[in-house]
């Protein structure tokens, strides 16, 4: 006999039942759903299931905005919590990450998006917008600027296995730079640019944007501080 595979559990979270429905169909399939019209109804599913992770609209009642997301991670450091907003926002969504959540988006986030954020966050991954990945970027510099220096580490010989100009694609992707962003810059069509991007992907042995930009960060940020590039920028221009 085959062995019936359990599905990952969701809770859905918004005071908004058309939302929730949209959601709950966008998961159909690889998921179960949950739903918690407000914060109390959230808390109770909380009490008696363990979920795999959360879709947590900001606007949620009694929430209590992004306090109300570190409550939750604080209690339920096992579930991924994924934010959703209707006006995403650059500060907003680094407060969000820095309070624990695994993810922010836009509420009316594609059903494949959607399903994808969930993989992503399952994974162990962190689910942005590609707005804001210069801004994480910052933040992370920032705070490396304040702890004690590390002791120096072997290099990394994955950067010797990317090309000068796929090295160039990254430092740009790493500013925030979209694909057509970066194709207009390059000269080059978009086309062009996602076949480069794959070939760093293989090659770095990363999974997407948000790990390559931080890749990139890591790797090229020189010992000493008083002369490290900020992020997205290119050291050598």
């Amino acid at each position: 006999m085959t062995a019936v595979v359990a599905r990952p559990l969701v809770i859905v979270a918004s005071g908004v039942a058309a939302l929730r429905k949209r959601w709950r169909q966008s998961l159909h399939g690889p998921f179960v759903t949950q739903d918690a019209g407000d914060r109390s109804q959230l808390d109770r599913n909380l009490s008696t299931r363990t979920p795999l992770a959360i879709l947590l609209d900001l606007a949620l009642p009694q929430l209590g905005g992004v306090a109300g997301v570190g409550e939750i991670t604080r209690a339920r450091p096992t579930t991924k919590v994924v934010v959703l907003t209707s006006r995403p926002d650059e500060r907003e969504g680094i407060a969000a990450l820095k309070a624990g959540a695994r993810g922010y988006c836009d509420r009316d986030i594609e059903a494949g998006l959607l399903q994808k954020a969930l993989h992503v966050v399952q994974d162990g991954e962190i689910w942005i917008g590609r707005k804001l990945i210069p801004h994480l970027l910052e933040e992370l510099t920032a705070a490396a600027e304040h702890q004690p220096a590390e002791p120096v580490k072997p290099p990394d010989d994955r950067l010797d296995r990317i090309t000068p100009r796929e090295r160039e694609i990254a430092q740009l992707l790493s500013a925030g730079a979209s694909n057509k962003d970066i194709a207009k810059r390059l000269s080059v069509t978009e086309r062009t640019v996602k076949a480069h991007l794959t070939a760093v992907f293989r090659k770095l042995g990363v999974s997407g944007r948000l790990q390559l930009a931080l890749f990139v960060l890591e790797h090229s940020r020189p010992r000493a501080r008083d002369d490290a590039p900020r992020p997205g920028l290119d050291p050598a221009r």
